[in-house]
């Protein structure tokens, strides 16, 4: 019997699939539920090289198209608190499920640009809804 063994780069590293609503413990659980976010949104490419937050507190990236997106994923009641309160003081649109919050990150036109577009543009953040 002959077994084989492949390495894979960066990108196309291997991830468990752990459900989005998971509550996770480990930076590799982290990991694996910021994947099946990023996963379920279309993501075209995924960032696990982003220093945490803090230790129950994890951050990931992606994104579709040329929208860049940070995944957080939370190891805890008081470490999601803490983070949705610092994302909701950012103003930024976020969306928030379980014991993890996606945002997008600041780049492009302004708020003021793209609130006063017409027609006014379809939400960033609907892939994560």
């Amino acid at each position: 019997m002959l077994l084989v063994v492949a390495v894979v780069g960066h990108s196309g590293w291997f991830h468990g699939k752990l459900p989005p609503d998971t509550l996770a413990t480990t930076a590799s659980q982290a990991e694996d539920v910021a994947f099946s976010v990023a996963s379920n949104a279309g993501c075209g490419s995924f960032d696990n090289e982003l220093p945490p937050q803090s230790p129950a507190a994890w951050r990931f990236g992606c994104s579709i198209g040329d929208v860049p997106y940070a995944i957080y994923v939370y190891g805890g009641d008081d470490a999601r608190s803490a983070g949705l309160a610092e994302l909701r003081a950012d103003g930024r649109p976020i969306v928030a499920n379980a014991y993890y919050a996606v945002t997008a990150v600041a780049t492009g036109p302004s708020k003021d640009e793209v609130l006063n577009a017409t027609p006014p543009p379809a939400s960033i953040m609907d892939p994560f809804r």
